[in-house]
């Protein structure tokens, strides 16, 4: 998993945000509610998600997850999809105080509407391709209610989202974890899904902010 704590930190904090930890010791139960957390409450960003979801797979496979693996992705994915309806009904409840916030140094109520303006016609992106990205995947939803994204396209995206995550890392930690390889890297074989998938979708991003496309009118 990632190196979110020092060196220094006792093992056994390290081990509690351990993918393999969390799997044997909470079973499905705990996998399901760490997924609700990373992508519905802030606290998810200290969870390892790819990582989890990649070695539910492996250890469905070994039977500590005794389920069959679609089984498995599709909870994953119920439980992601139920984490971005809280996220965004959290950013929902708290954003419309932003838009009403007076101007000051430290914000600009016309970034708010940037935010939104970008959410109207990159959201979809944002919330399927973000699944795979962490820390965006965890603020995505969020922002999304925040800046009162069209909730019907929300639900929609969302759902693409949280199943394609799930049934892309699922299998593939299924039919390739145990091969000593994957294993050893299957980190980079995750960053190599996700450059693949989201690499155009950033580029367009990129090209479209420089040419100014995303206004800020409201």
């Amino acid at each position: 998993m990632p190196e979110f704590f020092p060196k220094a930190m006792p093992d056994w904090i390290s081990a509690l945000f351990s993918p393999k930890t969390i799997i044997y010791y909470g079973g499905m139960l705990l996998l399901l509610a760490v997924v609700f957390a990373e992508t519905g409450l802030m606290i998810g960003i200290l969870f390892p998600g790819d990582s989890l979801i990649f070695t539910a797979g492996l250890l469905t496979r070994v039977g500590i997850l005794q389920h069959d693996w679609p089984v498995v992705a599709g909870l994953i994915a119920l439980a992601a999809f139920l984490g971005d309806q809280s996220g965004y009904f959290i950013g929902w409840r708290t954003g419309r105080a932003l838009f009403q916030r007076p101007k000051s140094l430290l914000f600009r109520p016309e970034y708010v509407i940037m935010t939104r303006n970008f959410y109207q016609k990159y959201g979809a992106w944002v919330l399927i391709l973000g699944k795979f990205l962490p820390v965006i995947r965890t603020f995505a939803p969020l922002l999304a209610g925040v800046v009162e994204m069209r909730y019907p396209t929300f639900v929609l995206m969302s759902a693409l989202g949280s199943a394609a995550w799930p049934f892309t890392l699922v299998p593939i930690g299924y039919y390739l974890g145990g091969l000593p390889w994957v294993e050893a890297n299957y980190h980079w074989i995750i960053l190599g899904l996700v450059l693949v998938t989201t690499g155009p979708v950033i580029i367009r991003l990129i090209t479209a902010a420089r040419n100014k496309a995303i206004s800020i009118q409201p």
